[in-house]
């Protein structure tokens, strides 16, 4: 096992990298990187143009089936408003249907009920009549000679 300087020795910094060179102008980076990326990009903007026409297609495609998708669900509201509308006359019809027997009790009831009072008033009214004639002739015509 090496001994614990010879380990830090390793890490000693000993200059910069590389055979020395001659003075002169430090390179230019970002130049030399973008005239080495020109041929890439150049050739990217072919691709970029298909992306964008994918892209508008699409919103294209998208809009017409929003377009769609409106035009069904009208279609659907319209005819489950329209499926609501038989649905309660049909409701409608059966309760009738099923309410008629009761209204036929109903109305034989009343109808015996109406015969009753009008039996009633047959029996009392000829009595009651007499009773008012014979009190309009005990108190006779009034005394200032109106007739009423």
């Amino acid at each position: 096992m090496a001994a614990l300087g010879e380990i830090l020795r390793r890490f000693r910094f000993h200059g910069v990298p590389g055979a020395p060179s001659a003075v002169g102008v430090p390179a230019d980076r970002p130049a030399e990187v973008e005239r080495e990326l020109a041929p890439v990009f150049a050739a990217l903007e072919g691709t970029e143009a298909t992306a964008r026409a994918i892209v508008e297609r699409a919103a294209r495609a998208a809009d017409r089936r929003r377009a769609e998708a409106r035009v069904a669900a009208t279609r659907v509201v319209s005819e489950a408003t329209t499926g609501v509308a038989a649905a309660q006359a049909e409701a409608a019809a059966a309760a009738m249907q099923a309410a008629e027997p009761a209204r036929i009790e109903v109305l034989a009831a009343a109808q015996t009920e109406a015969d009753r009072v009008a039996g009633q008033m047959a029996e009392r009214v000829p009595a009651l009549v007499e009773v008012v004639v014979a009190h309009v002739l005990a108190f006779g015509r009034p005394e200032d000679g109106r007739s009423q």
